[in-house]
């Protein structure tokens, strides 16, 4: 797990790196209409959340007792929120003192609340209190309980969460004031398809726990492809949203709208006379056409709304790439030095990289060539490598200073 972990961050490193700059290849930019490489990153980190959030409950229950292990939790978790804030912000901002009234003040909340809170720490944060009263929950009742997320996000964005999430008009945009902004990572409701992510990842520690790590790797692979056939089969339904002049009634209310009129509940009446072949939707990895031929709808593998075919098939992958990396770290004892420092440092290096990434962008402009753009990769490695391990250093001296035995930060501490 500390391979793979690494393996995340570093691709986390590249993708946030490379991603603004024009040179960059699409399956290194994240999007919201198809699966790419850049789209694995943030399922994975919420699926190594899940495998050590529950050894984490799981060793400190007995040794602590349930109230002080659940108090430990909330603050941690309330922590990585405050983290996400410290290096994000906000959002929004008051122009002058005289600005700041109740209807300020309340717009301010309900648009960090809809949109700017959300990063990725924020929502490991949420989601771990969230699932903390079912953490400890069996094998089949958390997987039930994924289930039934999975169907509430599809019957929630049904009713308005969709067009929640795109700012389009719906009743409580309309409520909060918000009308017209967008969110991301799913947003507030992101949160309910995010908690399926991280209940496999709890998954996935009962299975490493109980079988060998060769009879795991072959139960991974197979949950993999399950789950990666169904989240493909479910992102087909995006074919019945394709524009013809054959379709049997229109598939969305303005002929120049990239939404599709009703784009939950798909419009079945379109798949008529159509031969199998043109319902499969494009593979992972490979982009739809534009809006002119396909109308926006929640079943495209879609990271803005975190869509269930994009959960679904991202988990599958993410359960594929993890059992080789059980193969490669478990039975043939590999090691990547760079995959060890931020796989047990995961939090130190998340924090690092955002402001050397910005210092370093300074001097890479977006319409930088290759080689710039590759260099400048490689110096945001270097800085971030040096930065993070300087830190682990001074954070390991108090405890050796303070021990007969001297011990490096716990792994758990640092990666948690």
């Amino acid at each position: 797990m500390d391979q793979f972990r690494g393996f995340a961050v570093t691709g986390m490193f590249v993708v946030n790196f490379l991603g603004g700059l024009a040179v960059t290849h699409q399956v290194l930019k994240h999007n919201n209409t198809h699966f790419s490489w850049a789209d694995s990153i943030m399922p994975g980190f919420l699926f190594a959340c899940g495998f050590s959030y529950r050894l984490s409950i799981l060793r400190k229950i007995p040794e602590l007792g349930r109230r002080a292990t659940w108090l430990g939790v909330v603050r941690r978790s309330l922590g990585l929120v405050l983290l996400s804030l410290v290096l994000y912000g906000a959002g929004n901002s008051f122009d002058s003192w005289q600005s700041i009234d109740a209807l300020a003040v309340q717009s301010f909340a309900a648009q960090m609340l809809k949109a700017d809170l959300w990063e990725v720490l924020a929502i490991i944060g949420v989601v771990q209190l969230l699932l903390l009263p079912v953490i400890e929950a069996s094998p089949r009742l958390r997987l039930a309980i994924a289930v039934g997320l999975s169907l509430g996000h599809v019957a929630l964005s049904g009713w308005f969460n969709y067009w929640f999430v795109y700012g389009q008009a719906n009743a409580l945009d309309t409520f909060l004031g918000t009308t017209g902004r967008r969110a991301w990572d799913g947003g507030f409701f992101g949160t309910i398809s995010w908690s399926v992510v991280m209940l496999a990842g709890t998954l996935t520690y009962d299975l490493m726990s109980a079988r060998t790590a060769r009879h795991a790797a072959s139960t991974l692979v197979l949950w993999s492809l399950v789950l990666m056939g169904v989240g493909y089969a479910a992102s087909c339904l995006t074919r019945l949203y394709d524009v013809r002049e054959e379709n049997p009634f229109p598939i969305t209310g303005k002929t120049d709208s990239p939404f599709a009129q009703s784009p939950v509940s798909p419009p079945w009446a379109n798949a008529a006379g159509r031969p199998w072949s043109s319902l499969l939707s494009e593979p992972p990895f490979v982009e739809p056409p534009g809006t002119a031929e396909r109308k926006l709808n929640y079943w495209m593998m879609d990271k803005r709304v975190v869509t269930q075919s994009f959960v679904w098939f991202s988990t599958g992958f993410t359960c594929l790439t993890y059992a080789v990396f059980v193969v490669l770290c478990d039975l043939a004892s590999m090691r990547v030095r760079l995959f060890t420092l931020f796989g047990q440092n995961a939090l130190i290096a998340y924090a690092v990289h955002h402001p050397v990434a910005e210092l370093v962008l300074q001097v890479v402009p977006e319409d930088s060539p290759v080689w710039w753009a590759t260099i400048g990769l490689i110096v945001f490695f270097l800085i971030t490598w040096f930065c993070v391990v300087a830190v682990v250093k001074m954070l390991a001296r108090p405890a050796a200073s303070n021990s007969s035995n001297p011990q490096p930060p716990s792994r758990a501490a640092l990666s948690y």
